[in-house]
């Protein structure tokens, strides 16, 4: 007899995308406060398009945490340590840790932020 996994290969995506999602805040706001710095000839349009950018992400987060909720799935904590980033979380009444290491972060931010760019060009 086979035994079903506690969280699934999607619903385990759907718990690092929203792992991800804050540092993608995290870094585009921090990039908008070095425009805000800069001697650009037209900042206000790299900015506007950055907070677009910001707006798409806070959207994914909200549907994010409705696939969450709607498989019994919540994250409780998360944590930046030194090596990675880390989040406790609940599935089906079971506690369980996602961990990335801050390279992988890095590479699926930039994915992300890649994603991001393509749909607000095609917009």
């Amino acid at each position: 007899m086979r035994q079903t996994p506690v969280e699934t290969e999607e619903e385990l995506q759907w718990v690092m995308d929203y792992m991800l999602l804050p540092v993608v805040l995290d870094v585009l706001e921090r990039d908008i406060r070095a425009m805000d710095t800069m001697k650009l000839k037209m900042p206000l349009i790299y900015i506007r398009s950055l907070r677009r950018l910001q707006d798409r992400a806070t959207s994914d987060m909200a549907v994010l945490r409705g696939k969450l909720k709607s498989r019994g799935i919540r994250v409780y904590e998360q944590r930046r340590t030194e090596e990675r980033l880390e989040a406790d979380f609940l599935c089906r009444s079971y506690h369980r840790k996602c961990s990335m290491l801050w390279g992988l972060v890095k590479s699926e931010v930039e994915r992300k932020l890649v994603s991001y760019l393509e749909l607000n060009l095609a917009e």
